[in-house]
């Protein structure tokens, strides 16, 4: 494995670290810290010390999960959540969720959906579809994707979000998969990552995109 300390390149297996962070900033959402990372390092018969520091976001984990039904007419159909993100400034489409603290990852999942469109849901019924790091760079977080078939009855377009506490001004809807899939590829409509590799994994659920691996 290849490594880079201080503009220096190492390739070896690290035998032991000790971590240390110093809080540079922390407010209700964000931590941002200094990290100071000092071990060892073995490449081959050599053993050398190493230490960096790199600044750090320090996040909880999260996740998304995206319902799936067919509507009357055989048309998939996906649930989302509207609301302005004044990060970006402008209106987004996501997949219910949030952070995942004490709790499963499908336990989380389940609660953030109930409370963001009053879809409920056993968590078990929940597939998770991936598990990665969000920006491996800079934040110390993952995140989780899960996608849930569920009947047409569950749902109501144009809903607000049940749960309004963080004043997000939230709103459930309901798309049709293949279009909104063409809206994004044809750049009609732009989402985050997230959102847009769980709408893949429920194309390949439905069989609207072939699995390639």
């Amino acid at each position: 494995m290849l490594f880079n300390f201080g503009g220096k390149k190492m390739d070896g297996e690290i035998l032991a670290c000790s971590v240390e962070d110093k809080t540079l900033l922390k407010t209700k959402f964000i931590n941002i810290v200094s990290r100071n990372i000092a071990g060892s390092i073995k490449s081959g018969a050599i053993i050398e010390p190493f230490e960096m520091t790199y600044e750090v976001i320090v996040l909880p984990d999260g996740g998304q999960v995206i319902p799936y039904f067919k509507d009357s007419d055989s048309r998939w159909k996906i649930v989302l959540i509207s609301q302005y993100r004044p990060a970006v400034q402008e209106k987004t489409f996501e997949g219910a969720g949030g952070r995942i603290d004490d709790e499963s990852a499908k336990m989380a999942l389940s609660r953030e959906l109930q409370e963001e469109t009053g879809i409920k849901v056993d968590p078990q019924i929940i597939r998770i579809v991936f598990h990665e790091y969000g920006n491996s760079s800079i934040v110390s977080a993952s995140v989780y994707g899960g996608i849930v078939q569920i009947s047409a009855g569950m749902v109501e377009d144009k809903k607000e979000a049940e749960n309004q506490s963080e004043n997000e001004r939230t709103q459930v809807e309901v798309f049709d998969l293949i279009r909104i899939l063409k809206n994004r590829d044809n750049e009609k409509i732009m989402m985050d990552l997230l959102t847009s590799r769980l709408l893949d994994e429920v194309a390949k659920a439905t069989g609207l995109l072939a699995k390639k691996y």
